[in-house]
């Protein structure tokens, strides 16, 4: 078989995007590199695998799912062997493609990440943002290593090592009457207009927290993005509800403010999933016990906030 690792991941990056421009732009290579190496694995296998439908991207043939489940699966085995190889001498080396969920990453991926320079300094990180639902498809394809995510959204057959409990906390303008309270309940909020974070599976978590307490929010602005949710908030066009706030969230500095909300509350677990076979390799277990330690550690603390 006459096809290079690196078609074999341009293959892979084309047929996870369903595009030969988006596999071009994760992949940083040109759009022909793109198209040689789909050529390439087809004249390989003897048979169509894409079939190219002008304004509408690749789709895959049955026969190209096929090749491509087992093109990733060795691209994971690959990765592992190339870190195990490049470790065996010293300490863990190699590239750890590690995915986030967007939304928690200014608070989350900056300590994992110098704690984990600082401890084995040949880990070079691939980093991926994005939502729940990219971080599933690309842990279960083998695309990233490992997820820092929230434990209700990782597939079955994955493992996951929770780092700390997240509450909701309530996104108040800084004037707010509510904002003046050192905590507020669902039912303060309830009443209020809501801007939702508009991500897949936020809304039905959202709206299950008052359902829990026979409540319903009044959402009147969905945003894809927590920078922007805080700019609505802060201008006055209604609260929002996030699970993980930092120290800076809660001073006001910024036009909002961020407040614990009392009471029994559905609490989702945040930690790291990754697959147990990914697992064996050394850059991601001692990605894991750089995770396990913090958590150890209490070094999530000023992110939770304790009933």
């Amino acid at each position: 078989m006459n096809v290079t690792l690196k078609q074999l991941r341009y293959f892979d990056a084309a047929l996870r995007t369903g595009s030969i421009a988006a596999a071009a732009t994760e992949m940083h290579i040109s759009q022909s590199s793109i198209t040689a190496a789909i050529d390439a694995v087809e004249q390989s296998v003897g048979g169509e695998l894409f079939r190219r439908v002008p304004a509408k991207g690749l789709t895959a043939t049955e026969s190209g799912r096929l090749v491509g489940a087992r093109i990733a699966q060795f691209l994971e085995q690959s990765r592992i062997f190339e870190a195990d190889l490049m470790s065996v001498l010293g300490d863990p080396a190699g590239m750890l493609h590690m995915g986030c969920y967007a939304p928690t990453a200014p608070y989350v991926l900056p300590r994992l990440l110098k704690r984990l320079s600082a401890l084995h300094p040949g880990i070079r990180v691939d980093l991926k943002e994005g939502d729940f639902e990219a971080m599933v498809a690309r842990l279960q394809s083998g695309a990233i290593d490992l997820a820092l995510t929230y434990r209700r959204t990782v597939p079955e057959g994955m493992a996951f090592d929770p780092l700390f409990v997240a509450r909701p906390w309530a996104v108040l303008a800084e004037d707010s009457p509510l904002a003046a309270q050192a905590s507020v309940t669902l039912h303060d909020l309830a009443p209020l207009p809501m801007v939702l974070l508009d991500l897949p599976t936020t809304e039905s978590y959202f709206r299950k927290v008052f359902a829990d307490h026979d409540l319903s929010p009044q959402v009147v602005h969905r945003t894809k993005s927590s920078s922007v949710l805080r700019g609505l908030v802060a201008s006055g066009f209604g609260y929002s509800i996030l699970n993980i706030c930092g120290p800076a969230d809660r001073t006001g500095a910024t036009g909002y403010v961020a407040r614990p909300i009392t009471g029994r509350l559905d609490c989702p677990e945040f930690g790291v999933a990754y697959s147990p076979a990914t697992r064996r390799a050394s850059i991601v277990e001692a990605a894991l016990s750089v995770a396990r330690s913090l958590a150890e550690e209490n070094a999530f603390d000023d992110l939770m906030m304790q009933p």
